[in-house]
């Protein structure tokens, strides 16, 4: 018996994380409390567009590996900059305006649970077919 697992797509977990936050968003502003909604939407667009340089930056890694010149060494410093600088563009707008943090966190979130949907998708995608 063989097993044959498959491995979730950057696109799949950013579907699913936009799906997610849209129902979450909604039920939020459903039941009264917009602030939320709108601290929801933009704690996943966060996340979203993080997932989205982060892949961006691992190809940047990987077209610099094993080489020396310059422009590699460039690359591989990408990585902790762009953390540095999103971190503290996040710190500007968060601190600038007054984003509900519960809302927030419950965007952030969103991704996690996507990661989990998407990672068991593609297992049992793999698995059965």
């Amino acid at each position: 018996m063989t097993f044959s697992f498959g491995a979730p797509t950057i696109g799949g977990i950013q579907v699913t994380t936009a799906i997610l936050a849209l129902v979450t968003g909604g039920a939020l502003a459903l039941a009264g409390l917009p602030a939320t909604a709108i601290g929801c939407f933009f704690g996943a667009a966060v996340v979203m567009v993080n997932l989205y340089l982060l892949a961006v930056i691992g190809r940047f890694l990987l077209s610099a590996a094993g080489r020396q010149d310059f422009r590699a060494k460039l690359r591989i410093v990408a990585a902790p900059l762009k953390l540095l600088i999103y971190v503290g563009l996040i710190y500007l707008l968060l601190s600038g305006t007054h984003i509900d943090a519960i809302g927030f966190g419950l965007g952030i979130l969103t991704q996690l649970i996507a990661i989990v949907i998407e990672t068991g998708r593609a297992s049992l995608q793999g698995a059965i077919g």
